[in-house]
């Protein structure tokens, strides 16, 4: 799945944001076509620039709704600038159950037995504005039945 936003706010801010997201694992689920057996898989979600400045990331499809928590977006905020660039590049608007899914994930996890956990992506003087949605095909690879990250 590829998401499209812009970042809005102080440009070194923006930057914190932006590494801080590029630093992101999620869940790949995957099946291995030989042992008919679901597997997952960590991936790091890659950020690249687009068009008029926006930006593209990429991650596995079924982790949109944790995606949008971790940016710490909890609505939706429909503006005309962004429906219309939407249509321009032939993207699919961000469906409302994953808003409310959103809202409902806890971003913030301790991992028993280590000194580390997950927080939510809170950058001050930083801001992302979401554009829409691109789907990654799906089919066989490498041995798998994958979505073509």
């Amino acid at each position: 799945m590829h998401l499209f936003f812009f970042t809005r706010g102080v440009k070194h801010q923006q930057d914190i944001l932006l590494i801080l997201l590029q630093g992101q694992f999620w869940q790949w689920k995957r099946k291995n076509l030989k042992t008919k057996k679901e597997e997952i898989m960590l991936v790091q979600g890659a950020l690249r620039p687009s068009f008029l400045g926006s930006y593209e990331y990429v991650f596995p499809e079924e982790c949109l709704s944790e995606v949008i928590a971790v940016l710490g977006i909890s609505i939706e905020k429909e503006r005309f600038q962004m429906k219309w660039l939407r249509r321009m590049m032939g993207l699919k608007k961000i469906p409302k159950k994953n808003y409310e899914e959103a809202k409902k994930i806890s971003t913030e996890i301790m991992i028993k037995g280590s000194m580390r956990g997950l927080v939510k992506i809170n950058v001050g003087g930083a801001g992302v504005n979401l554009i829409g949605l691109k789907e990654d095909r799906r089919g066989e690879m490498y041995g798998y039945l994958q979505e073509a990250l």
